[in-house]
C-alpha cells in the first residue's frame, strides 16, 4: 500500500513539473518583447538625462564660419528648449560636451547656389509685382483719362455742330460767331494736346507691359536651374551610438538656418522624432515656414520624456 501511494505521489509530482515547465515554455516568446521594453524605457530616460552637455568639436575651414559663430548658433538653438521647458536641457561643456562638427561637402556648395538663386528669384518677383501693381494703377488711370477725354469730344462736337447751324442763321452778330469759332479752334487744340498727351502715355504703358513680360520670361530662365534634391539633403546628422552622441552639420543657408538645424538636431539627441507640421522645428525637411519651436515640438519632447 505504500509503494502505491509512493508512486502516485512521483507521478503527481511528475505531471505538476511538466505542466509548470509547459506553461513557462509558452511564456517563453514574451520574454524578448520584454527586454525590448526595459532596453528601450532604458535608453529613454539615459536620453532624457538633463541636462545634455555639448561642444563645438571639429570646425571645417572649408566653412565660411568662426567657431564665435558656430558657438552662438548652438547657444540660441540650446536656448529655445531650454526656455520652452523653464528647465536646463543643454548646457555648453568644452570639455566634456557631446561634439558638433562641421563636415563640409559638395551638399553645401548646391545650398549655397540654390540661396543664390532663391535670392535672385526672389529680386525679380519683387521688381516684377512693383512693377505690375504700378501699371495697373497707371492704366486705370490712363483708362479714366480716356473716358474724360471721350465725352469732352463727344461735346466739342456737339458744340461745333451747334455753331454750324448758328453761321447759317444771317441775323446773328458776326463778330460774335468769330469769337465762338476762336473759342472752339482753342478748345480743338486742347483736345489735341490731351489725344497726344494719351498716346504718348499709352505708348509708355505698352513699353511698360513689355518691359514686365521681358523681366519675366528673365526670372523664368533661371527655374530650369532650380533642383529638388537640395532641399530633401540632409543638412545634419545626429548619432548615437550607445550612449555616446555625435552631431554632424553639412550645409547651411544662414546663420538662422543652421540655428533651427542644430536645435533640429538636440530634439534627435533627446530621442525626439520628426513631426508632421511643416512649422516644427523638428519636421522632417528645414522650410521657410520654420522660426522657432512649436507646440508640437514641445509636445514630441513631453510625450519622448515624459517632462
Amino acid at each position: 500500500m505504500k509503494l502505491l501511494l509512493r508512486v502516485l505521489f512521483y507521478t503527481v509530482l511528475v505531471y505538476a513539473s511538466y505542466q509548470l515547465l509547459a506553461g513557462l515554455m509558452q511564456k517563453k516568446p514574451q520574454l524578448p518583447k520584454v527586454l525590448q521594453d526595459y532596453a528601450d524605457n532604458a535608453m529613454q530616460q539615459y536620453l532624457c538625462k538633463a541636462p545634455v552637455s555639448w561642444r563645438i568639436g571639429q570646425l571645417d575651414p572649408a566653412f565660411d564660419l568662426t567657431l564665435e559663430q558656430a558657438e552662438q548658433a548652438a547657444h540660441s538653438a540650446a536656448m529655445q528648449w531650454n526656455q520652452a521647458f523653464g528647465v536646463e536641457l543643454f548646457r555648453y561643456d568644452s570639455l566634456d560636451g557631446f561634439a558638433i562638427n562641421f563636415a563640409y561637402d559638395e551638399r553645401q556648395q548646391q545650398v549655397l547656389q540654390q540661396a543664390l538663386l532663391q535670392r535672385n528669384l526672389d529680386r525679380y518677383d519683387t521688381n516684377i509685382n512693383q512693377r505690375v501693381a504700378g501699371l495697373q494703377q497707371q492704366s486705370a488711370r490712363l483708362q479714366q483719362q480716356q473716358q474724360q477725354f471721350e465725352a469732352q469730344n463727344q461735346q466739342f462736337a456737339a458744340d461745333v455742330a451747334a455753331f454750324e447751324r448758328k453761321v447759317q442763321q444771317a441775323s446773328l452778330d458776326r463778330s460774335a460767331l468769330q469769337r465762338e469759332q476762336q473759342q472752339l479752334n482753342q478748345r480743338q487744340q486742347q483736345l489735341q494736346q490731351q489725344a497726344d498727351n494719351l498716346n504718348t502715355e499709352q505708348q509708355r504703358l505698352q513699353r511698360e507691359q513689355q518691359y514686365i513680360n521681358d523681366t519675366v520670361a528673365d526670372r523664368n530662365a533661371l527655374l530650369p536651374q532650380q533642383t529638388t534634391e537640395v532641399a530633401k539633403t540632409e543638412v545634419g546628422l545626429m548619432e548615437i551610438r550607445g550612449k555616446q552622441r555625435v552631431m554632424t552639420i553639412f550645409a547651411y543657408k544662414t546663420l538662422t538656418d543652421l540655428q533651427l538645424t542644430i536645435a533640429h538636431e538636440f530634439g534627435h539627441a533627446l530621442g525626439v522624432g520628426h513631426t508632421d507640421n511643416p512649422a516644427s522645428v523638428m519636421h522632417a525637411a528645414l522650410n521657410t515656414q520654420q522660426s522657432r519651436l512649436t507646440a508640437d515640438d514641445i509636445q514630441a519632447l513631453k510625450a519622448q520624456c515624459g517632462l
